[in-house]
């Protein structure tokens, strides 16, 4: 693909898809810095001094951006390995970047994602579905019903592929023809080796979103910036299932409502977890009713449409 000067600095500073000896920007670093495009204006051709004045920065973090930026060649031929796959590197300065990430999560944006499928899909209307890893019947139902009610509703599924509700979710959507998008823990490319994930890629049912390095193992940062982007993507998450005051589905549900990074619902049925009702006393909504569908209705971000009748093949791998 095409790439500006500014997506190009943009995905040199935020670089985690080849190692060049020098720690990428953070977001927050990034959006400290960065605080508008015409920041980005030049950067490219500047000398370490130049850098620090023009950005107003330490002479420490001027030497570590130029350092980034020297690394055009390196990272710019493995993103087209990458898209050789199917697989594309997307910053806000790039078409088809979803902005409503930009919207709600402010400076903790990732600043470069790495996106296989239907990358159309994340700015659609989605909700989120999310829960323990730790299902029963009754649990494992639900998640079903919700996932297949939402898309009879015109809604896409976000899930973020883990075990348990997570799964259950993404494969209840693709078995009715919706569109999900997967916001995984660990890299793209080490999710990908999951035989079911690179089926619902090939069979264009499934777009895959990563802000970390494409072979980046699971990690408890990677489940908490993983949940980030699942609240954001959606219109409306529903908590399946939560342990109350520890586990990620209970940290991502209370930052999302204490942070604003999206509407949370949470399931009131059997099995559920403790975590549940204490979420609706901090302020999350409820849901105990799937056949009435109202609950999808309930102030939507964005116009429900359904998903489309042909994309573009993605190979991925």
């Amino acid at each position: 693909m095409t790439r500006s000067s500014e997506s190009l600095a943009m995905a040199l500073l935020t670089n985690r898809i080849v190692d060049v000896g020098v720690k990428p920007l953070t977001a927050r670093e990034f959006w400290k810095s960065f605080t508008d495009s015409a920041a980005l204006d030049g950067i490219l051709e500047m000398d370490v001094d130049q850098i620090a004045s023009h950005l107003i920065v330490t002479p420490e973090l001027a030497h570590r951006i130029r350092e980034l930026l020297d690394a055009s060649r390196a990272l710019s031929f493995e993103t087209e390995r990458l898209e050789e796959t199917g697989v594309r590197l997307l910053t806000p300065m790039d078409e088809g970047f979803p902005h409503r990430l930009r919207e709600k999560l402010g400076e903790q944006c990732p600043v470069s994602l790495l996106v296989a499928g239907p990358v159309e899909w994340l700015s659609e209307a989605n909700v989120g579905i999310v829960g323990s890893r730790g299902v029963s019947e009754a649990t494992s139902d639900a998640a079903g019903e919700i996932a297949r009610s939402a898309v009879r509703g015109g809604f896409g599924v976000v899930s973020g592929l883990a075990k348990g509700i997570d799964q259950i979710a993404m494969h209840a959507a693709i078995e009715v023809g919706g569109r999900v998008c997967g916001a995984p823990t660990e890299g793209i490319r080490a999710v990908s080796r999951r035989p079911d994930v690179r089926a619902a890629v090939h069979e264009e049912a499934l777009v895959l979103i990563s802000p970390f390095g494409p072979d980046a193992p699971f990690s408890v940062g990677g489940a908490m910036g993983r949940n980030k982007l699942v609240y954001a993507l959606s219109d409306l998450t529903v908590v399946v299932t939560s342990d109350e005051g520890s586990g990620g589905t209970w940290a991502g549900a209370t930052e999302a409502l204490e942070k604003g990074y999206g509407r949370v619902t949470v399931w009131e049925g059997p099995d559920v977890g403790p975590g549940n009702a204490a979420l609706i006393k901090k302020g999350a909504g409820s849901v105990c009713d799937l056949a009435d569908e109202a609950w999808l209705e309930d102030e939507p971000e964005t116009a429900p449409a359904p998903a489309p009748e042909v994309v573009e093949v993605q190979k991925l791998f």
